[in-house]
């Protein structure tokens, strides 16, 4: 980390006990020259009391303040941990608030949605809509979090998820596409359990698109969100909605940049575009593909 950034963020909690400090020393020193010349009985007294002031105030300003670094792995944030991995959120304490300001970046977009949660909802209790919602997010969390994948929002029972952003990922789109098919053979095998355990199962549908968005930390003065940007979003999640239970839509540019094939190209028109968007349908490997 910059040093002159870490003593900036320091700055305003070491000041207090700084000036406590420097307040009992000056005290201190006053107090013995005046309990030597013997002008006043209480004087010992006042010199003693400030000394341990000062001791105090030093001692604070070293072990809660600066808090020296050991070497060890801090805990991550709980508020951080939710939308970003391990690796990216310490990458992120080191960069500061530079690394969320809004920049225009291409980045892949990953949309996945739960098949048969609605109707799912209406039949179930609420309290076993959201046990099993719960479970159900839980899942593609931990996988966008393994391929370095930022959780943008929730929207119910879908999650959209950013590659390339807030840290540059030259091989996001690799990692996007990587990540869904992961998504769809985890839910697989969630369903496999759930059901040897009687318990509802949920399909998912995937779509993931590539561009230029506009990512960063966007919103009002009570609020505000990482999040991103531009056609590129509406487009992957446009192309989600053409995706059937159990299939991954892919964007022609995210192809480009996975070097899959462009052959079988399907062509849609997509609400809110004048412009058809190319996509191709790909498949779910069996198992988990590892990732580095």
């Amino acid at each position: 980390m910059n040093v002159h950034r870490r003593l900036a963020a320091l700055a305003p909690r070491l000041f207090p006990p700084l000036v406590w400090a420097v307040a009992a020393g000056a005290s201190f020193t006053f107090a013995t020259v005046v309990a030597i010349d013997g002008q006043h009985p209480l004087a010992v007294l006042t010199a003693l009391f400030t000394l341990l002031l000062a001791i105090a105030a030093a001692t604070y300003g070293y072990l809660v303040v600066l808090a020296p670094d050991t070497g060890e792995v801090r805990p991550v944030d709980d508020a951080l941990a939710r939308y970003f991995s391990v690796k990216v959120t310490q990458v992120l304490r080191e960069q500061g608030a530079d690394a969320l300001r809004p920049v225009r970046r291409e980045i892949s977009v990953l949309f996945a949605d739960l098949n048969g949660f609605t109707r799912y909802s209406e039949i179930a209790t609420a309290e076993e809509s959201v046990v099993t919602l719960t479970h159900y997010l839980d899942e593609l969390v931990r996988v966008a979090h393994v391929h370095d994948g930022t959780v943008d929002k929730f929207m119910g029972d879908e999650v959209m998820v950013l590659f390339g952003a807030p840290l540059e990922q030259p091989d996001h789109a690799v990692r996007a596409v990587a990540c869904a098919r992961d998504m769809q053979v985890v839910v697989g095998l969630l369903n496999t359990e759930r059901s040897r355990r009687k318990l509802a199962t949920l399909g998912l549908t995937v779509g993931v698109n590539s561009g230029e968005c506009v990512v960063g930390n966007v919103g009002g003065e009570t609020r505000v969100q990482f999040s991103a940007i531009g056609d590129t979003v509406n487009v992957a999640k446009r192309i989600q909605g053409l995706a059937s239970r159990g299939d991954i839509v892919v964007g022609e540019r995210t192809l480009e940049l996975a070097d899959l094939p462009l052959d079988g190209l399907e062509e849609h028109f997509v609400k809110g575009r004048g412009r058809s968007v190319k996509m191709r349908r790909i498949g779910a490997p069996e198992e988990p593909v590892p990732f580095t």
